[in-house]
């Protein structure tokens, strides 16, 4: 549950993200979760939504963290097949916040394990994309990861995973992270994610199998060659097919930002 809220040393406002006492009702859980999101407190990027702290109060533990004014991009792309495509520059831009992202996790050692488009805000001021998030999955694995993942929240986040995170005990570095942004990327070119079913088993199917999406410019014609190239890239099925490294990946969107004179700050 996130509530926004009020710091009032700073008086500043901030969004706080609590779990209900059921997600965590054992103090091992409970210790385990504070350890690993107080872990993100060093972490300061202009793409990463900033930890400010997180404890426990009686049955509760909680994380407070900077409040973002915007949406969300699962909320964007909601608005898509009302309002008309995202232009595929605007996309360019998400994906090079959230790969600086991805690049500043990479150096911290961490894996963000649910790159999907809830997880990616974009602020109305300045449309900068950051992400968020980054430590709940390590906060929550195991046991309490089972109980937060439930059927519903499964539907809505399982077509931004990557094949090897559908498979059980599947061992998931960086460039899972990667497939979940060139996921999201896909869903805001379409209006839809990479594969879409009404059966849990036959999306996950989809997922696994060697056939890859439509390419986005099925959807939207001005898409830029070199822009889908770097998509369909990062939705390759095998890992090793993938981009190495976030810096390799924004290595390539710089070259399709100068070829067609875009610029980021």
């Amino acid at each position: 549950m996130v509530f926004l809220a009020t710091d009032t040393e700073t008086k500043q406002r901030v969004a706080i993200k609590a779990l209900t006492p059921d997600l965590a009702n054992s103090d091992e859980q409970k210790e385990r979760f504070v350890r690993a999101m107080k872990t993100m407190l060093p972490i300061k990027h202009p793409n990463i939504i900033r930890l400010l702290q997180a404890g426990k109060n009686g049955p509760f533990c909680w994380a407070a963290m900077e409040f973002v004014d915007g949406e969300n991009l699962a909320q964007v792309i909601d608005r898509i097949g009302v309002e008309g495509m995202l232009d595929w520059r605007d996309v360019w831009r998400v994906a090079m916040h959230i790969g600086r992202a991805l690049q500043a996790a990479e150096e911290n050692k961490i894996i963000h394990r649910n790159v999907t488009p809830t997880n990616i805000l974009r602020r109305k001021s300045d449309k900068v994309s950051l992400l968020g998030d980054l430590m709940l999955a390590k906060a929550i694995e195991g046991n309490l990861a089972a109980q937060v993942t439930r059927p519903g929240q499964m539907i809505g986040d399982l077509p931004y995973m990557s094949p090897e995170r559908t498979r059980d005990g599947a061992q998931v570095d960086g460039r899972s992270d990667l497939y979940g942004l060139g996921a999201t990327m896909y869903a805001l070119l379409t209006g839809r994610p990479p594969y879409e079913s009404n059966s849990l088993l036959e999306l996950v199917k989809q997922i696994r199998s060697d056939q890859p999406p439509p390419p986005p410019k099925q959807f939207q014609l001005s898409i830029a060659d070199k822009f889908q190239d770097v998509v369909m890239q990062l939705l390759a099925k095998r890992p090793e097919d993938r981009y190495s490294s976030p810096g390799a990946m924004i290595k390539e969107l710089l070259w399709v930002g100068k070829l067609n004179n875009l610029t980021i700050d």
